[in-house]
């Protein structure tokens, strides 16, 4: 993987570039202490705190229109959305993109939106109640930046390097990307977790911590591999009808309301563990593939405090004893 030395001025030049060619969003605290993806305008002002909404909301808005019909017409939604960077990306999030690029890998909404965005990560220093576990591959990006040096990580990212060749060092091929520190408590599944979990519904472990749970959604809002959505139609008679896909949520009473008023889910321990299994084993086809990437953002903006690393661990303690 070629890399670079970069030398004074290389971020405002990196950010002027972008903007030239599209939208620039990255890390920025606002007054109120909360770290946002926004635009931005200037590298030094690009925080380390991770945004409380995660990039996929570029890749997959909360609300998008699919279609509209008028007038017997039908107009299927072309994506406006133009060439976007997102910059200041943790590894954490970089590997949640790449989980997603699988699930939505056939659906034709995002892949425009993900083949016209720009991915640009940085080193990132665990928080305290981080868990990201020891990552096994590089995270996937077109650019990484640590400390003062740049790697070309696709074809993409090594046409913005050569755009900007005269704030960059000689290339070397042997440098590697630097080791990604795993958090304090490192998230990694043992192999038993599964079977663990299999025989866990009479444990108390679920009833107890869903008395606390809210069914609030927040946890899944601010998730950055959760994808559940729902498709609604909206009808305004004698001029159009839309259809719009939305964010859904798995706490939420309606997810598994079925015709007839049936309920899959119908309490919240059952949801509880019906996200804990999906973070940390996958989903259908992904099965084996956890989706949690241990930045903690759910135990974050969690109001009562539930912790899926904590559940993680007081399962396997419980199971034990």
């Amino acid at each position: 993987m070629r890399s670079f030395d970069v030398g004074k001025g290389f971020g405002e030049a990196l950010l002027s570039l972008l903007r030239s060619r599209g939208q620039v969003f990255g890390p920025l605290c606002g007054e109120d202490g909360v770290c946002r993806l926004r635009p931005v305008s200037s590298w030094q002002s690009l925080s380390d705190a991770p945004p409380l909404i995660p990039p996929k909301k570029y890749l997959f808005p909360p609300r998008e229109r699919l279609w509209s019909l008028a007038a017997d017409e039908y107009r299927r939604m072309t994506l406006s959305d133009g060439p976007t960077a997102l910059v200041g990306l943790a590894p954490c999030d970089l590997h949640a993109i790449a989980y997603l690029d699988r699930v939505f890998a056939e659906d034709p909404h995002y892949a425009q939106r993900r083949c016209q965005t720009l991915l640009i990560g940085v080193s990132c220093a665990p928080r305290e109640d981080c868990f990201c576990p020891p990552w096994k591959s590089p995270p996937p990006c077109d650019l990484f930046i640590s400390e003062e040096r740049l790697w070309c990580c696709s074809e993409p990212g090594a046409q913005v390097a050569a755009a900007l060749a005269e704030f960059l060092g000689e290339a070397r091929e042997d440098v590697p990307l630097p080791d990604m520190q795993p958090a304090e408590r490192s998230f990694e599944a043992p192999a038993d977790l599964e079977q663990a979990f299999a025989g866990s519904e009479s444990l108390p472990l679920w009833t107890q911590t869903a008395q606390r749970c809210l069914s609030c959604g927040a946890c899944s809002a601010v998730c950055p591999t959760c994808t559940c959505y729902d498709v609604v139609d909206e009808i305004v008679p004698g001029q159009a009808a839309e259809r719009f896909r939305r964010w859904d949520n798995c706490f939420f009473t309606s997810f598994a309301q079925v015709a007839g008023g049936q309920q899959f889910h119908p309490d919240r321990a059952t949801r509880l563990r019906f996200r804990f299994e999906h973070k940390l084993f996958g989903f259908g086809p992904l099965r084996g593939a956890p989706a949690c990437v241990g930045c903690a953002r759910c135990a974050r903006a969690c109001p009562v405090g539930i912790d899926l690393d904590k559940l993680r661990r007081t399962l396997l303690a419980e199971k034990k004893s």
